[in-house]
């Protein structure tokens, strides 16, 4: 049991630290592009990274969670793999056809720059979902760390040499595909001699399962994308810059949380395959519980030193914008919450009431951005936000309460049933 629990909290390290660590790389280049650049430069960025990361939710088709709770082996590793192969390549033509046909060349070029390194994302995770059933997280961390220097420092060096940034999206993302073939493919293939099947019979049937999860994703990433080019519309890419760069420092905070959770869902997957329903009842207050701290700690360290962070980083002329900081960071709180909740709904297996929930959130999202946006400016984009992850996170909250209650009582039922039945 001591070693189980050894196990776990070196497991949360190297997942934790690794995650983060590439996900501050990538925050600093949001940082750097300022330096070395303009704002309107950032606001490119930040609507390629955006879009890049609507479709990302293809290429990931929501699976690491499936994977990694699929404690019955119900797919194979060679399965997994190559679906993800095929859906990288999906992901990748389709971000480009629409980024070609409703935006300028330039910011075409620049996301499916940042595309190619979504794709490299998302061909990493699925290895490293066969890392973690072989409770390698060692691999998944170091991998997290090479890619990380290499986007910062490829980054600082190609835009400081060429000023072009769709350019230095590229070299970026060339080197971060080397580095998902080059180490993760080879330390993965030392575990399992992996031979992916991208097309099949199962392989459609474990896409056609994961299908609503992946819409779901997909509608998320459009609450985060679609607020922010209405704002792009109404006020302009410098504008965008700006309300991005504020927000670019909170965004650890939502990758904390998930990556913190994430050696823990096969936990809920087993207690709940196991049927053991009390345990997993309190397993999940426990989460709330964890939430609650969450926002006390986050909220009470922002108002601290979120105006000297944001000096330190974009210098005075940034602290006029002040105002708009504390409803990102509730933002970003609100998208780490559902990311957990959404993996637990999913270790479920109720994958569908988390589509029909999102398909209505989304709905609401729809109607109330021009109105947000253009009442409260910038802010619109966090009001918005904050409303719809609301409603969003409420809902998920009773589906997994109902969930449990139901499976609980039906288990009690089967045992009333065969006691009578004696």
């Amino acid at each position: 049991m001591g070693n189980n629990g050894e196990n776990i909290k070196k497991n949360i390290i190297w997942n934790t630290f690794g995650s983060i660590f590439y996900c501050a790389c990538q925050w600093l280049i949001t940082i750097v592009v300022v330096h070395l650049s303009s704002y309107e430069a950032a606001g490119y960025l930040s609507i390629a990274m955006t879009t890049s990361s609507s479709f990302s939710a293809i290429s990931l088709f929501s699976m690491r969670n499936y994977q990694i709770s699929d404690v019955t082996g119900e797919y194979t590793d060679n399965e997994y793999v190559g679906s993800r192969i095929f859906t990288c390549a999906i992901a990748f033509v389709s971000c480009v056809l629409v980024c070609f046909i409703t935006n300028s060349v330039y910011q075409t070029l620049c996301a499916a720059s940042f595309m190619l390194i979504r794709v490299a994302e998302g061909f990493v995770d699925v290895l490293h979902g066969v890392n973690q059933k072989y409770d390698r997280y060692d691999i998944i961390g170091k991998s997290f760390i090479l890619r990380g220097i290499v986007t910062i420092a490829s980054f600082c060096a190609v835009l400081k040499i060429t000023e072009e940034l769709n350019i230095t999206l590229f070299v970026m993302a060339v080197l971060n595909l080397a580095i998902a073939l080059g180490f993760d493919w080879r330390k993965t293939c030392q575990l399992n001699r992996l031979k992916p099947v991208i097309i099949s019979r199962r392989v459609f049937e474990l896409l056609k399962k994961c299908l609503p999860i992946v819409i779901y994703a997909f509608l998320l990433s459009l609450e985060n994308l679609i607020p922010k080019m209405v704002l792009q519309q109404t006020a302009g890419t410098d504008e965008l810059g700006i309300y991005s760069s504020i927000a670019s420092p909170t965004l650890v905070v939502q990758v904390f949380a998930s990556v913190a959770f994430n050696p823990l869902l096969p936990g809920f997957a087993d207690v709940y395959a196991a049927k053991d329903y009390d345990k997993f009842s309190k397993m999940l207050h426990k989460v709330y519980a964890a939430f609650l701290i969450l926002i006390a700690v986050v909220t009470s360290g922002a108002a601290l030193i979120g105006k000297f962070g944001l000096k330190l980083l974009f210098g005075n002329y940034i602290l006029r914008y002040y105002y708009l900081f504390m409803p990102i960071v509730w933002c970003t709180l609100g998208t780490a919450i559902i990311w957990v909740l959404a993996a637990i709904v999913t270790a479920l297996r109720k994958n569908m009431l988390l589509l029909i929930g999102m398909v209505i959130d989304f709905a609401i999202c729809l109607c109330i951005v021009y109105p947000c946006v253009n009442a409260f400016g910038k802010n619109g984009v966090s009001f918005t936000q904050l409303i719809v992850f609301a409603v969003y996170i409420l809902f998920l909250i009773i589906v997994c309460e109902t969930v449990v209650i139901n499976s609980g009582k039906g288990e009690t039922d089967e045992k009333v049933s065969n006691y009578s039945g004696i």
